[in-house]
């Protein structure tokens, strides 16, 4: 058992200093990660009241607004307006921000065509006037962890420290890492599943279906910004989850790893391309309170 996962058993976390594996102070990076003596500086103007008369009506209408739309004009969405989108797309929330997932606009018409059976010839890849393929790529963690503590060090010139480096350098790894016989995965459920007896712990992953299911919330996560942000813009769209996965995976040329999550279907909608009044369940239903 590698001396990370023993710590981890533990309640402890390993760090590195000087080349050196040592124990680290800190019991859980989770809890502790917050700086709460530091304040974050940013450009982006954060939630306050005043969202209640500058926002909230907006997003209401943009929330309400958005429906699933199967039938299109074929009219391509405004390049500028697309990409506008897309940036919204990423802003998604991320699992410790890896963003594990790839968005893949369909702008050649020849693309587009062998696009559509792929959808199943459904009419709303096939009137769409553009089509994006979500696709979660939890195979790229390791990628996106090392493009990720490149930005939060200035590519090394401000080191992490404390519980966010532990975090990065040490969890992360622990709880991503696998392999093609699954040793990590074995590993990763003795030791979590022995930590839980004895205090709350964090269950997964512990599995390649688990990395899986993963995947998919984050690349769902961006899909939803998307399609808000489509509505907000002034279009229509729908999200497609009945497609040959397989086959997008090889129309694509991704890598076995990769899987295509849905395709949105977007554009200016026409009439008919509402099938039904909006139906959902009760409040109730859904909504719990405990």
């Amino acid at each position: 058992m590698s001396f990370a996962l023993v710590a981890l058993a533990l309640g402890r976390e390993p760090s590195k200093r000087n080349g050196a594996t040592t124990m680290s102070t800190t019991p859980n990076p989770l809890s502790e990660m917050a700086e709460f003596d530091k304040v974050i500086e940013t450009m982006d103007e954060r939630p306050n009241p005043s969202f209640t008369t500058s926002a909230l009506p907006g997003f209401k209408k943009t929330i309400h607004g958005r429906r699933a739309i199967r039938i299109f004009d074929g009219v391509p969405i405004r390049e500028d307006i697309m990409r506008d989108c897309l940036q919204d797309a990423i802003l998604a929330p991320s699992s410790s921000n890896l963003q594990c997932y790839e968005i893949y606009w369909v702008r050649d018409e020849t693309m587009k065509k062998c696009m559509a059976p792929l959808c199943l010839n459904q009419p709303a890849a096939t009137t769409a006037g553009d089509l994006l393929v979500i696709v979660s790529r939890g195979d790229l963690w390791q990628t996106h962890l090392k493009k990720l503590t490149d930005i939060m060090t200035d590519h090394g010139k401000k080191p992490l420290t404390g519980p966010v480096r532990d975090y990065y350098e040490n969890t992360i790894p622990m709880l991503m890492k696998t392999d093609r016989f699954g040793v990590h995965n074995f590993i990763r459920r003795i030791v979590l599943w022995n930590k839980s007896r004895s205090e709350p712990t964090v269950n997964g992953p512990v599995s390649r279906a688990d990395h899986r299911v993963y995947g998919h919330i984050q690349a769902s996560l961006a899909a939803e910004n998307l399609m808000l942000s489509l509505a907000a813009h002034g279009y229509e769209s729908c999200p497609i989850g009945g497609i040959d996965r397989r086959g997008i995976r090889k129309l694509l040329g991704l890598p076995s790893r990769a899987e295509p999550t849905m395709v949105i279907g977007a554009g200016t909608g026409k009439p008919e391309g509402l099938f039904s009044a909006r139906a959902r369940l009760p409040f109730d239903d859904l909504i719990k309170e405990v």
